[in-house]
Order: C-alpha cells, then structure tokens, then sequence
C-alpha cells in the first residue's frame, strides 16, 4: 500500500500526484490528511508554480477515486505509521513534519530544484538567478533541508523558444513524474540512495522582489543562449 501526505485542503500537486498514480496501475491507496494551517502569503512578482486546483473536499475527492484517507493530527504521525504497513509513503503537502517521522519511517520528497545544487524555497528562480543546474530531484528526507538520500534527479532543459513559464511548468511536471517513478526505483533497486548533504549550498528562502527582477533579466540571457527545440534530436 502506498500512502501520500497530504493537507486537509484542495491541493494541486496531491491532486496531480493522485492522477499520475492511478494511472500508472497503483489501486492500493491511502491518503493520510494533516490539518492545514495557514502561512503567510509571499505574492511574488512571477509565478512559477501551477497553483490551479479542483475545488473538492477531502471526502469527495478520495469516494471519485475510491481510496481510503486517515486525517491524522501532525504530532500523531509518527504513532499512526508505526501501527500500519505501508509500502512506500509519498509527500504531497505537509511544511515541516516532527523530527520523529522523519527519523523513523522513509518518506519520499519531490523537490523542484537540481540537488545538492539548489537546497530551499524558490528553487528554479535560485538556480536561474545563480546560474545553477534547472531541475527536480526525488530523495528520502532527513532532518536537514533537501538532503537525505537520493533517489534520482533529472535536469530540465530550456529553448530558445521558451517563455518564463514554460520552463518554470517543467520542474513541477517532472517531480509529479519522479514521485510516481520513485516507488518502481525503489522496488528494483535503481535508487542510488547516495547522501545529498554538501555543505556548500544553503537553503533558500522566499525570492525577495528586487532579486526576483534580476533573475528575470537572467533568465532573458539564458533562453537567448539556448538551442531551439526545433534543432534538438
């Protein structure tokens, strides 16, 4: 059985997850639901992440595609996953998860960002504006940011064709795809499950406006010195 994490809101990349799922074959399902609690909202200048989701509730959601769900209070997590036997357990949404989760049960993160490289918040706008790898990578979490053990990661290409958003759309479509092929790396033993800790990169926070507008200007220079995709094999 293989469980994803999710808020107790609709959520577009649990959504998307779901649907990608299901439609690789796996049926044995279980969503397990934490309370959602609201964050301050960071409006950036540019999106870079789809943010449009189906308006549903948790109960109508999981009775369309008939799976079970547990809501499960944040500091019971650890508790309700020792009493069960899931297979592989997937983040969709949840922030920061208690320490104790982390240190006994496997989870699986998606990260929109090429790690080690690119660690934090706002990971394709950083690695834009530093001039790092543009990518996604799936790994066992730990107690620090966007380390632990890594599963896979890819890179994300850009063309000269592109527009801010095209690319920005890759990440995110390429972790959803990670995080469902995760489970097949996993059970035949393709992960490399080498450690992502490297003390030279930090985590990122949110992109602050002023840098945002120069990241901008960067990625202009980088789309301009990209390959058409029309002459790529």
């Amino acid at each position: 059985m293989i469980a994803v994490i999710t808020y107790d809101a609709p959520h577009r990349k649990t959504q998307d997850i779901l649907y990608k799922l299901i439609l690789n074959g796996y049926s044995d399902l279980h969503l397990v639901v934490i309370p959602w609690k609201s964050r301050k909202n960071h409006q950036p200048i540019f999106f870079h992440r789809p943010f449009e989701r189906i308006e549903t509730t948790t109960e109508a959601m999981c009775s369309r595609l008939n799976i079970d769900f547990t809501r499960v209070e944040i500091e019971n997590l650890n508790p309700f996953f020792n009493k069960q036997s899931f297979d592989h357990i997937i983040i969709g949404g949840a922030g920061i998860l208690p320490e104790d989760v982390v240190k006994h049960h496997k989870l699986i993160n998606g990260h929109p960002g090429y790690l080690p490289n690119v660690k934090g918040l706002d990971a394709f706008k950083w690695a834009i504006y530093h001039g790092q790898p543009i990518g996604a990578t799936t790994h066992y979490v730990s107690d620090q940011t966007d380390e632990g053990e890594l599963i896979e990661k890819r890179l994300v290409p850009v063309y000269f064709e592109d527009t801010f958003h095209s690319v920005a759309y890759r990440p995110y479509e390429t972790e959803i795809d990670m995080l469902v092929h995760a489970i097949y790396r996993i059970d035949q033993d393709l992960a490399p499950f080498e450690s992502l800790a490297d003390n030279r990169y930090q985590a990122n926070r949110r992109m602050p406006h002023h840098i945002e507008l120069v990241m901008m200007k960067r990625f202009e220079r980088l789309r301009e010195n990209s390959p058409s995709y029309k002459l790529v094999p």
